[in-house]
């Protein structure tokens, strides 16, 4: 009687092990371009919040664009930001994803709005490039950010920070 208590037992503790495993099996994931999505909005707001982190954890640790701009520049521009005291308001009004993973391009017009002073000053309209890589984080892959073409900032632009 005791060898069949413990395989009760053992079957007991085994059904919520499987029932753990069936949902993560069966529900549903989110698409590439959904995760693409969520991605350029968190950087969406990292600029909204002046969140350093926050941007930096969108960009690609091999990032680099046609103006020649690193991982490490952006650091240094998301760092000033961090310090300037206008806030903004980026709005993206139109945009086109197409995924080919572990790669994905997009095409993004963006307005950035610049509150100052005495209110909003014109926007700065951009009509961006960018290319996304699914890399190795930790445990899992995930969307990053590997390059921006068509913000205009030119590597070389030390004496601005």
């Amino acid at each position: 009687m005791a060898g069949g208590w413990k395989r009760w037992v053992k079957a007991l503790l085994l059904v919520p092990l499987l029932a753990s495993l069936g949902w993560w099996l069966l529900h549903p994931r989110p698409s590439d371009r959904e995760l693409i999505l969520d991605l350029v909005a968190k950087a969406e707001h990292g600029v909204e919040t002046k969140s350093a982190k926050e941007i930096m954890e969108c960009v690609a640790p091999d990032y680099k664009d046609e103006g020649g701009l690193t991982r490490l520049d952006i650091l240094r521009l998301a760092l000033h930001w961090q310090r300037d005291p206008d806030e903004a308001e980026v709005v993206i009004d139109d945009y086109e994803i197409e995924v080919m993973s572990p790669r994905a391009s997009g095409r993004f017009q963006v307005d950035v709005l610049f509150e100052e002073d005495r209110g909003y000053a014109s926007p700065l309209r951009f009509n961006l490039a960018v290319q996304f890589e699914k890399q190795r984080q930790r445990l899992s892959k995930v969307w990053l950010v590997k390059s921006v073409n068509g913000h205009g900032i030119e590597r070389g632009f030390e004496d601005f920070l």
